[in-house]
């Protein structure tokens, strides 16, 4: 069985787009925190898509807390870049609980597609401890960049996705939160709040020097980049 570990970003978009034919099914790994953008492109146009292919869908989430937010909440902690292990709780684990569930064994692993294009092959990781998965990197494959991956989407006549990745990613830019402060925030301040529940409040903050609604308030800020990457598994933000 081969999967496609779905980001609903750029390329895994694409790659569902071009390559679907690849593919036994599809496994997005919810946070319960993406963006209102990704929720809406999924359920607009990517699910539709699977069901006009007869290509199943799955969706699997974190099954002891049930969403990103509230982990960190009831455990007054937040992502950090060091050790991300948001990726591996919410990202990668339900997505091996599925395969696991869906009889991959180390005698007969399950390949799982990962959507990293040519660009970023530096992500790619082709060794994994976990025998009962085959990771592939279709894209670094067939040398297809996050350029020609946006190429494909518009081909097929499909609408660009936002970025994939939960809306407090770390690796978000600080003129991200700007926006989503004007434009929720209701949701905005739920962040700040969960910031501010942090044990570390006052040491370390989503965006490492600055707390966030310090972020959004001094434009005197124009300068700081702090985190402004991809997570580097290749789960999130693809």
């Amino acid at each position: 069985m081969k999967v496609l570990n779905m980001g609903a970003g750029v390329q895994t978009t694409a790659m569902l787009l071009e390559f679907w034919e690849d593919y036994d099914l599809v496994i997005m790994a919810d946070t319960g925190d993406e963006q209102e953008e990704t929720y809406y492109y999924v359920e607009k146009y990517l699910k539709p898509f699977c069901e006009s292919k007869g290509l199943e869908w799955v969706t699997v989430r974190e099954t002891k807390y049930g969403s990103l937010m509230k982990h960190c909440l009831e455990r007054k902690i937040l992502p950090i870049p060091s050790r991300r292990w948001c990726t591996d709780e919410h990202k990668v684990k339900p997505i091996l609980r599925e395969l696991r569930r869906r009889g991959a064994t180390k005698k007969n692993p399950i390949t799982s597609c990962i959507g990293i294009s040519i660009d970023e092959a530096h992500r790619a990781n082709f060794n994994t401890s976990v025998q009962y998965q085959k990771l592939e990197y279709p894209l670094v494959d067939k040398k297809i960049s996050r350029k020609q991956c946006a190429e494909i989407i518009l081909k097929h006549g499909f609408p660009m996705p936002s970025k994939s990745g939960c809306d407090f990613c770390m690796f978000f830019s600080k003129n991200h939160f700007r926006e989503l402060a004007k434009k929720n925030p209701e949701r905005f301040d739920k962040i700040v709040a969960m910031e501010k529940n942090s044990y570390s409040y006052g040491k370390y903050y989503l965006k490492g020097k600055y707390p966030l609604d310090m972020i959004t308030n001094n434009t005197s800020l124009e300068d700081f980049n702090e985190y402004e990457d991809s997570c580097d598994s290749g789960h999130c933000m693809n």
